[in-house]
């Protein structure tokens, strides 16, 4: 193994505006200087490689797959890419290892003593809670609800009884097609005096951001979440 490895967190954005938004310019220039990448999927990482101009051929890059099917065992011999250098992690969008199955790897990286660097970019769970105007002090990150209704119903009428005692704000998340599912289970659950706040696409053309009552909720148009990365965060009063 190389003896100063690095192990570079590289988090990317949602979408791939024609102009840079999002990431600082030490975050790119530190990704051009890597060949070698864990990655959530391929396609998105080739992608983000060519959107910042990356100065090496496709053909010289090395690229392994670390996603929720790819076996522990395969995981642990993606340390071998260290012999050769540096190695960068990146996951299908956002922050690597927040909602993502690299954080296995960056904890295998820590336990063989190679460094963890964090590159600066977007998070789209701390911009949704700086603009939802709920409690920043206190807050949770639950990640996906259950796929199942009525334990999916039970988790919210927890969430939202721990945020009434806590004063804590819940964050959450959706697969994008069933986020119209969520957001009506939400209004029909959560009590009307609950602030919900809805972030959609954030960084992208159609950003969308909105705090809200339940009550007020049921009272307006439905939001164009349908398809869209979104982010639910709730504040029971």
């Amino acid at each position: 193994m190389n003896s100063n490895p690095t192990l570079y967190l590289i988090p990317t954005p949602i979408g791939k505006r024609k102009e840079n938004f999002v990431l600082p310019e030490h975050t790119i220039e530190s990704v051009k200087k890597l060949t070698k990448f864990v990655v959530e999927k391929p396609q998105t990482t080739i992608s983000f490689l060519k959107w910042i101009k990356h100065p090496t051929p496709e053909y010289q890059l090395t690229f392994r797959v670390l996603n929720k099917k790819t076996p522990e065992h395969e995981i642990y011999s993606f340390l071998q890419l260290f012999n050769d250098g540096n190695v960068g992690l990146m996951s299908e969008a956002g922050a690597p290892g927040v909602a993502d199955p690299g954080a296995l790897f960056v904890q295998l990286a820590h336990e063989n003593g190679i460094k963890v660097v964090p590159l600066v970019g977007p998070s789209s769970i701390l911009m949704a809670l700086m603009a939802s105007g709920m409690n920043g002090q206190s807050f949770a990150f639950h990640g996906y609800l259950s796929i199942n209704e009525n334990e999916r119903i039970k988790e919210i009428s927890r969430l939202e009884d721990e945020s009434k005692r806590t004063k804590r704000t819940q964050i959450f998340m959706e697969t994008p097609h069933r986020n119209r599912v969520l957001f009506e289970q939400l209004k029909k659950t959560l009590q009307p005096s609950t602030r919900l706040c809805i972030a959609s696409n954030i960084t992208q053309d159609d950003e969308f951001i909105q705090t809200k009552k339940v009550h007020d909720w049921n009272g307006e148009p439905n939001p164009d979440i349908e398809k869209k990365p979104c982010l639910f965060l709730i504040h029971a009063n």
